[in-house]
């Protein structure tokens, strides 16, 4: 796998950080070198060949390589996975996610998996079973030798959590229901053995299958499409066996509303199996290795990015209703991002027919705890708007046009209905006498309701508000795109809905670094295209002068470009017209580079007040003082190890911001 030299040196940090030197040094040597045997890791790296299988196992089992071994020679290749190795960062990230939305139990599962890489089912049911001395003493991240993962939010770090483990006396049947819950969600998924094969190899294997069946070779477009199409099918058929187990597990999750849920010892709800269900779903499964889907949690990650970007614009009530929805909706959604080796888009594919969801759906999946009433307004005059404006359907989602979006709607895309089951043809008097009347303008949906509504129906229609709101915002959080027997079918558009936050998070860089006039030149240069340079002033109502030290000051840190053009064949400066212009893949691929950069910088930086603090960190270490370093420590030693434990906060706090923008740029 070929990366940048600065995210191999970040991988190799992340595996040494958390795994010591062995692993990460021979995967240096693979991230280096490319696919790579035994022997040839023994004569690169100059170690015995008991100590490179020894690396290797580590490496495979905690999922950081492929091999693939020749079926002529019996010969194993090992590849690095880089992908995989720099997910290590958001192990923090993805244990707190887990924690706050499914609860301590699932955390001490994911955890557990984290740590040994991959695990079976009636291993990690004993563990859970073990009782709450295991649990704490994984809880406090020093199960293993792992004293980095702990779930705290900033990726690898040291420290302990901050909630309880309640002692239940049916360990045994949490453990099934939460393994079962984290399985049917695709957090756990099973390890199947092509999944240690690299995507190329697995491929390449498929289509030396298939090529037995054209021993003359592939003649013709119609030969080559059926070849590739019969490739297609059996990665997806491969794929699918290791979600036959998911799928087994969906059908028997009881996607119960909210007032039937369990409430976990977090305080949050989730749905829930009834534990005699979740065991004989497993039992049968006892010897199913398991580990961690990453291309799941970053899609659970995501949401959460997405909550918080609508709870700074809207509120923080409209923002739980959006989680809602996007919860139901990663349901239906596997992956941020498709793999470009199994998957294969169909040309006839429509844009609009990607997954939805019910307002049936949304409002079984909201925490009766919530509020809905919050963040609305009245409306006191009831003709200030017509509702079947608000109700708009739009079935296309938005294009995406440079840094803006505009919808492009042609004639018959766009159409006005209602799912609410009191809307009718005949105008907006049959909502008025429902007891609702909404209102959809630039500064929100009001409601204003009877009181002789039922409490339920109430609750609905406000929860609505809060969709339509969403569906409202110029940032195009939600798609009102059709109907159903279930209510109204809601969709995102995660393409141009991330564009826009691309651009915030670029323009935030661009205005810390060259402030709000370079700010100024780039949206110009962005929405304009390529811009004279005598244009550019008049356009930015910048002085010419300041406007040429601005930019060449950009030019230089690489955010702008400029392009000349001569008018005649002399090519003297006189005779040059001079265009700037920002290219947008360009910058964002230059500042992901500088952001690895930086995630390098705070590690090595760390490693290096590690050296410098080798002695108190020696006794720190020490099994009689873990736990007890204010009682053990002398006063200096101690505040000593305070002054670390806060800078090393500080340098993994900010390796964690970087991740968001990496994330944001490529991942999401």
């Amino acid at each position: 796998m070929l990366v940048s030299k600065n995210v191999a040196e970040l991988c190799v940090l992340l595996i040494s950080e958390l795994y010591g030197q062995l692993p990460s040094r021979i995967f240096a040597d693979l991230l280096s070198r490319g696919r790579s045997t035994v022997v040839q890791l023994t004569q690169h790296t100059f170690l015995n060949p008991r100590q490179v299988r020894h690396g290797i196992a580590v490496l495979i089992q905690l999922n950081l390589i492929f091999h693939h071994a020749d079926q002529d020679s019996g010969v194993a290749c090992y590849e690095a996975n880089a992908h995989a190795a720099y997910s290590l960062v958001r192990i923090g990230k993805i244990l707190d996610m887990v924690r706050s939305k499914y609860g301590p139990h699932a955390h001490d599962l994911v955890h557990q998996v984290l740590v040994q890489g991959h695990a079976k089912i009636s291993d990690l049911v004993n563990f859970f079973k073990d009782g709450p001395n295991v649990h704490a003493e994984t809880l406090n991240g020093i199960h293993n030798g792992l004293n980095h993962v702990n779930g705290n939010g900033n990726g690898i770090s040291n420290g302990t959590t901050d909630f309880e483990i309640d002692v239940d006396p049916d360990l045994e049947d949490q453990a099934y229901d939460s393994l079962a819950q984290l399985i049917a969600l695709g957090i756990l998924e099973p390890l199947t053995p092509t999944m240690y094969q690299s995507p190329q190899d697995l491929r390449s294997t498929v289509e030396q299958e298939y090529m037995a069946e054209y021993p003359t070779g592939i003649r013709g477009i119609k030969q080559a499409s059926d070849f590739e199409r019969s490739v297609r099918d059996k990665l997806s058929e491969i794929q699918n066996k290791s979600s036959n187990l998911k799928r087994q597990l969906e059908s028997e999750f009881t996607h119960e509303p909210s007032s039937k849920r369990r409430k976990l010892t977090n305080g949050t709800m989730s749905n829930t199996f009834a534990g005699q269900k979740a065991r004989s779903a497993l039992l049968h499964e006892h010897d199913t290795v398991l580990r961690v889907n990453y291309d799941k949690c970053i899609v659970e990650l995501r949401n959460l990015r997405l909550e918080r970007y609508a709870e700074d614009l809207i509120g923080d009530t409209t923002a739980r209703v959006y989680a809602a929805l996007l919860a139901v909706l990663s349901k239906k959604v596997s992956r941020c991002q498709p793999d470009k080796f199994t998957e294969v888009e169909d040309e006839d594919d429509d844009s609009s027919t990607g997954p939805r969801v019910s307002t049936r759906e949304i409002f079984d999946h909201l925490d009766p705890s919530i509020d809905v009433s919050a963040g609305i307004g009245i409306l006191h005059d009831e003709e200030a708007v017509d509702p079947r404006l608000a109700e708009k359907i739009r079935r296309y989602p938005p294009q995406l046009k440079g840094s803006t979006l505009g919808d492009t709607l042609e004639e018959g895309e766009e159409i006005v209905g209602s799912d609410d089951e009191d809307y009718d043809d005949h105008g907006r008097e049959s909502v008025i006498i429902s007891g609702f009347h909404v209102q959809n303008g630039s500064n929100g949906i009001k409601t204003q309701v009877n009181a002789d509504t039922p409490a339920g129906t109430e609750r609905w229609h406000q929860m609505r508000q809060h969709l339509l709101i969403l569906a409202e915002n110029q940032q195009g959080f939600v798609r009102h795109c059709g109907k159903h027997e279930s209510g109204a079918e809601w969709t995102v558009d995660f393409e141009p809905l991330l564009q826009r936050l691309k651009f915030i998070e670029l323009d935030s860089i661009i205005e810390n670094r060259f402030g709000r006039r370079g700010l100024r030149l780039t949206r110009i240069l962005r929405e304009k295209g390529k811009i004279d340079d005598k244009t550019l002033p008049g356009l930015a109502l910048m002085k010419k002068s300041d406007v040429h030290v601005k930019m060449a000051e950009m030019e230089m840190a690489g955010f702008l470009d400029v392009q000349e053009v001569p008018r005649d064949n002399n090519r003297t400066a006189a005779r040059t017209i001079y265009f700037w212009f920002f290219d947008l893949e360009r910058t964002m691929q230059r500042t992901l580079d500088n952001t690895y950069k930086c995630m390098v910088r705070c590690l090595q930086r760390l490693e290096v007040e590690r050296r410098k603090k080798q002695a108190m960190l020696s006794v720190v270490e020490r099994k009689d003082v873990q736990g007890k370093e204010e009682e053990k420590l002398r006063g200096d030693i101690y505040n000593e190890y305070l002054e670390f434990l806060d800078l090393e906060k500080k340098l993994l706090g900010q390796v964690a911001r970087l991740d968001d923008i990496v994330a944001v740029f490529r991942d999401y």
